[in-house]
């Protein structure tokens, strides 16, 4: 009994390991970019990982398919009485505003993209990501560092349109 204890303390608290994306590879790589308020959420079972799945009903749209609201998974959370912890993983607040750089694979399945690196809090005309704290490397494997992010909500607009005009979505 011990060891199966032990073996599933171990399962659970596995580390995770982010490459580091700086904000112009987010802007690349997501296939939407949104500015939205948290509707709802519940854990949903997917394969054999836990998912919380959130509904976001967006304000502005800045790349993707137009639409009025979004369904995404985090890895992680409660469904059918079973809880899974994935490090690295965000949590959202029901009415809060985020902007939120979304990847969707081609089983359908649309998350966040670089897990935390990709949710910035929007109020009051600011958006901001707090310092990430998991283990993090950069582009060619080296280790690495985050100081987080803050700029003014028109300022992130404004690198969005930039970066797209750039190098427009394949």
């Amino acid at each position: 009994m011990r060891t199966l204890l032990i073996c599933g303390l171990l399962a659970a608290a596995h580390a995770t390991t982010l490459q580091q994306l700086g904000l112009d590879d987010m802007i690349q790589k997501s296939t939407a970019i949104v500015r939205g308020r948290v509707q709802s959420s519940g854990g949903v079972i997917h394969g054999s990982s836990i998912y919380t799945r959130y509904t976001v009903q967006i304000v502005e749209q800045w790349k993707g398919v137009p639409t009025a609201q979004i369904d995404f998974l985090v890895p992680g959370g409660t469904a059918n009485g079973l809880q899974q912890s994935i490090a690295g993983a965000p949590t959202f607040t029901n009415g809060q505003e985020y902007v939120l750089y979304l990847w969707t694979s081609r089983s359908g399945l649309t998350q966040v993209i670089g897990l935390s690196q990709g949710v910035f809090v929007s109020a009051n005309g600011m958006v901001s990501r707090p310092t990430i704290t998991e283990h993090m490397l950069d582009a060619a494997g080296a280790e690495a560092s985050d100081s987080g992010m803050q700029m003014t909500l028109q300022a992130m607009r404004t690198r969005i349109a930039t970066a797209l005009k750039a190098r427009p979505p394949q």
